[in-house]
């Protein structure tokens, strides 16, 4: 298992407790100031301190340091719940066994589960499990995902992603996601349309289409953020698009 981490203290106890019957974990530390890597050796991880890369250029740094022969890809407020591990011993054991597989994930916000209210079903989650060798991080900034050399399945027991417990963490991450998004689309090209318009036709999707309007205040919140969080990222991909090309 490979996880990145900085300043994860109040999330790594929970993730590698998830994870005791893998045979490996390697966590992959970028200068955390608040004790994770301490804690996390505690708890059996081995411990590697690098500073930061990227997120994707981490990630691959952390598999590249793996000796077993599946990894395990988790972020660090991620939870492996019992039913998942059971299914990723059970595949993993499997001589029919895919080159990766896809795992879904359970968004938790203020501490209730939300259902899927973005722009693209993805039911079939991102690629988690992998052979060594066979699976990499592609170069995105920010959401970035594994290709797979071979094969690929799907497991049906879902990950937990308990990203965002409080108000604050996810006007952090709205904002630091959004710069890295911003400088995404200026280097490979996005969607068109002004700031404006793209939020309130993300608005109106997850509210509308995609029913957020049924699921109540929290989910309301959830989605006014990401309504948010898509102005802010056109805003500023526009202004590095300025700021390059005139």
């Amino acid at each position: 298992m490979v996880v990145i981490t900085k300043d994860e203290r109040q999330h790594i106890q929970r993730c590698l407790d998830s994870v005791r019957w893998t045979s490996e974990i390697v966590v992959v530390d970028a200068a955390s100031t608040d004790g994770t890597p301490q804690l996390a050796e505690q708890l059996g991880a081995r411990v590697i301190s690098r500073a930061w890369p990227g997120y994707a250029a981490q990630k691959n740094y952390g598999i590249g340091e793996a000796a077993q022969k599946w990894i395990l890809c988790l972020d660090a407020d991620e939870v492996v719940p019992p039913e998942l591990a059971t299914e990723i011993e059970r595949v993993t054991e499997s001589s029919r066994a895919s080159h990766g597989y896809r795992v879904r994930r359970i968004t938790y916000f203020l501490g209730r589960p939300l259902h899927h209210y973005g722009r693209a079903r993805r039911d079939l989650g991102d690629v988690r499990l992998f052979q060594q060798g066979r699976g990499r991080f592609d170069e995105r900034l920010v959401h970035e995902r594994v290709q797979v050399s071979g094969s690929v399945g799907s497991l049906q027991a879902p990950l937990l992603h308990y990203c965002y417990p409080t108000l604050r963490t996810y006007w952090q991450k709205m904002h630091r996601y959004a710069g890295l998004e911003a400088q995404e689309r200026a280097v490979r090209g996005g969607p068109s349309g002004g700031p404006l318009l793209r939020s309130l036709g993300k608005l109106g999707w997850m509210m509308v289409v995609r029913r957020g309007l049924l699921h109540g205040p929290k989910a309301w919140l959830w989605i006014a953020g990401q309504s948010y969080q898509e102005w802010l990222t056109t805003r500023q991909a526009r202004a590095i698009d300025r700021a390059v090309n005139g």
